[in-house]
């Protein structure tokens, strides 16, 4: 082949998500398959907002409104803004890559945690900029030592919060201390994609720090606590200068009518998305309890997934993951996230956790399978 690609894709790896449900049954024969890899909160959408879905069904050979008005409206009105300081895109995931494309030149530098969310490498490496990776303490952003990494080439800065893939949470005092460490021509996105879920008083003191400071961007989505992963739609708020730069590199009609119109109903009903937040919060502790009881140790996390050591089973650690897919429970290796030894485990429904836990137990010593290793 004679077609040359840039030579930015080299070093990319495609974003791996986790096997669909009925892929793994068809490939292991499986009559029962548990997805608890994708961090996705295991109910459907809101009741209204699948009734709004079901009537534009008749509306779908139109195109969907290309400035998403109603939706940048709603969320304006949500969170105390003008719609001009509301962007939005397919998932917060086309935001990373839309703000990369709207401040990022070769030879930039861009710091961040390590790990983090696999996609800020992605929107990096794409621009030909330049990763200056911060590990992390104790699980869990290390923000002095991000601003100490902040030079002059520094352009971005990623803040996910609560971290992907590691579920911890960082104050938003300490956010906001590092947001003033930072030069002011230097974008500060905060990604909190899974912010719904913490239980934490501080939970909206982000809002106060980008509604104070124009570098900053805080991006949120409706595919988690929302349940509209399916319909691919996320927000971020910003200054004006922001939303119109992303305008100029975003492509037409980029948030689709269903997604549009679900994210606006979804909206309406706070009430809801609160008792989430408690039901999540008490099947988190429940399934680090069990787990507990088990000697198995989890990294404390505010969101609807934790990490799970799964080092000292009867296989490798390196093969848990796959035994346990092959048994039908789906989990996220964290060999595959910068985390050798934990398995990433989101938080499911009690049945859903309590086959995980199931067939977990017959991967350890002394378990159902007598500790021989058996995946069946």
């Amino acid at each position: 082949m004679t077609v040359r690609f840039i030579p930015e894709l080299a070093g990319i790896v495609p974003y791996q998500p986790g096997l669909p449900i009925e892929v793994v049954q068809r490939r292991f024969g499986l009559e029962q398959v548990v997805k608890l890899a994708s961090n996705e909160f295991p109910l459907p959408p809101f009741p209204e907002v699948k009734q709004v879905v079901l009537n534009a069904l008749d509306r779908l050979q139109r195109y969907p409104d290309g400035f998403s008005t109603d939706l940048r409206e709603a969320v304006a009105g949500v969170y105390d803004r003008s719609p001009e300081q509301v962007t939005v895109g397919c998932g917060t995931c086309e935001l990373l890559y839309l703000l990369a494309h709207s401040v990022l030149e070769r030879g930039d530098e861009v710091v961040l945690a390590e790990p983090s969310f696999t996609s800020y490498r992605d929107v990096i490496d794409i621009r030909g900029a330049i990763p200056v990776a911060v590990p992390l303490k104790d699980f869990t952003h290390d923000l002095d030592a991000m601003a100490a990494a902040v030079t002059p080439r520094t352009r971005m800065a990623f803040v996910c919060n609560p971290n992907n893939p590691t579920g911890t949470y960082v104050p938003s005092a300490e956010v906001a201390r590092f947001v003033e460490s930072v030069p002011d021509d230097v974008l500060v996105v905060i990604d909190e994609a899974y912010i719904e879920f913490v239980t934490a008083d501080d939970r909206e003191g982000s809002l106060r720090i980008q509604k104070d400071h124009d570098n900053v961007v805080v991006l949120r989505t409706f595919s988690k606590i929302y349940g509209l992963c399916g319909l691919r739609t996320g927000f971020g708020l910003c200054s004006p200068e922001v939303k119109q730069a992303v305008d100029k590199v975003r492509q037409p009609f980029n948030v689709n009518l269903l997604g549009q119109l679900a994210a606006v109903e979804a909206l309406r009903h706070p009430d809801q998305v609160a008792l989430r937040r408690e039901t999540n919060a008490r099947l988190r502790d429940h399934l680090v309890a069990r787990l507990a009881e088990r000697g198995r140790a989890t990294v404390p996390t505010q969101s609807n997934f934790m990490l799970v050591d799964i080092d000292d089973l009867c296989r490798p650690q390196d093969e848990v993951c796959g035994a346990l897919l092959a048994m039908g429970a789906i989990v996220r290796d964290g060999n595959a996230l910068g985390c050798p030894g934990w398995a990433r485990v989101t938080v499911g429904t009690e049945e859903e956790i309590e086959f995980f836990l199931d067939k977990l137990a017959t991967l350890e010593h002394g378990g159902p399978t007598g500790g021989g290793g058996s995946t069946r």
